[in-house]
C-alpha cells in the first residue's frame, strides 16, 4: 500500500482515508467498527504511523510476531538458490525492522544465512553496505553453479571413457561385440557340443557305418547321399571324400614338382 501511495501521489493528509478504502471482509469489518465508535474525521486525521501501529496492534498479536522473528532468524538459503533467498529475506525483514537496524545488523543477519560454500568469503570481504553484501553473494554464487556444471560434465565425460575403455579391453566393440552377443544367442548343440542354428552338420553326415572305412563302391549309402560337405558344401559326400580337396592336392603336388625341376 505504500507503494500504491506513492504512485498515486496522494496528498499526506488523505493517505489514511485512500489506503482504508482497500480494506476487505475482516479488515472493513474492524475498521467501520473504529468510524462507527469514534468520529470519522479523527481516524482519517490520523498520522501514517499510527495508523501502522492500529494495524500492527489488530492484526500483529504478539504470538505471531514472535513466529515471524522466529522464521527470520532461522532463514537460510537452500543449496545455491541465493535469488530466492535474498527474495525471502527481505520479505520477512520489512515485517522485523527492529532486527535489522542498524544496517551492520542487516548485513551480519544476511552473511548467517547464506550456503557454506559462498559464506566465508561474502564475511571476509567485510562488505560495508546491505547491497555490495548482496552484488557479492550473487556473483558468487553464479561462479559457484558453473564450476560445478563444469565438474558434472568432466565427471560424466570420465565416466564414459571409463566405460569404452573397459569395453575395449573385453572385446564389446565394433563387429567383434556383435558377433559375441551373436553366438551368444545361439543354442548349444548336444550332438557337437558347439552353438548353432539348425540341423547339426555333424548328425547329417555320420554315416551308416559301413560309409566310414568303405569309399561306397561295394554298396549305395542314402544318408550319404543326402549328407553335406564341409569342404566345398555340396550334398552327397563328406569333406574326406570330397573331390575338390583331391584335386587340390594333386595340383599341390604338381606345383611342388616343378619347383623341384
Amino acid at each position: 500500500m505504500e507503494t500504491v501511495v506513492d504512485i498515486s501521489g496522494c496528498a499526506a493528509k488523505d493517505t489514511v482515508k485512500f489506503v482504508s478504502q482497500s480494506f476487505k471482509e475482516d479488515a472493513l469489518t474492524w475498521w467501520k467498527a473504529l468510524i462507527q465508535s469514534t468520529a470519522k474525521v479523527e481516524m482519517y486525521n490520523l498520522s501514517w504511523s499510527k495508523f501502522v501501529e492500529l494495524i500492527h496492534e489488530t492484526y500483529c498479536p504478539p504470538h505471531e510476531v514472535e513466529k515471524v522473528e522466529t522464521d527470520f532468524l532461522k532463514l537460510t538459503m537452500k543449496g545455491l538458490e541465493c535469488r530466492a533467498y535474498l527474495s525471502d529475506y527481505n520479505s520477512l525483514s520489512r515485517l522485523v525492522p527492529y532486527l535489522i537496524t542498524p544496517e551492520s545488523k542487516c548485513i551480519a543477519q544476511f552473511i548467517v544465512g547464506l550456503a557454506p560454500e559462498i559464506k566465508g568469503m561474502v564475511k571476509s570481504s567485510k562488505p560495508a553496505t546491505y547491497r555490495s553484501a548482496v552484488d557479492l553473494a550473487l556473483s558468487l554464487t553464479e561462479y559457484e553453479i558453473r564450476a560445478w556444471a563444469s565438474k558434472a560434465e568432466e565427471d560424466h565425460k570420465r565416466k564414459h571413457d571409463n566405460t569404452l575403455s573397459k569395453d575395449f579391453k573385453k572385446g564389446k566393440t565394433g563387429s567383434n561385440y556383435n558377433q559375441s552377443k551373436l553366438n551368444e544367442a545361439k543354442p548349444k548343440c548336444k550332438t557337437c557340443g558347439k552353438r548353432h542354428f539348425g540341423k547339426c552338420l555333424r548328425e547329417q553326415n555320420k554315416g551308416c557305418g559301413i560309409c566310414k572305412v568303405l569309399d561306397h563302391k561295394s554298396h549305395e549309402c542314402k544318408e550319404l547321399k543326402d549328407a553335406t560337405c564341409y569342404e566345398c558344401g555340396k550334398k552327397g559326400h563328406i569333406k574326406t571324400r570330397c573331390p575338390k580337396r583331391a584335386t587340390d592336392g594333386k595340383n599341390i603336388a604338381i606345383d611342388g614338382n616343378k619347383g623341384n625341376a
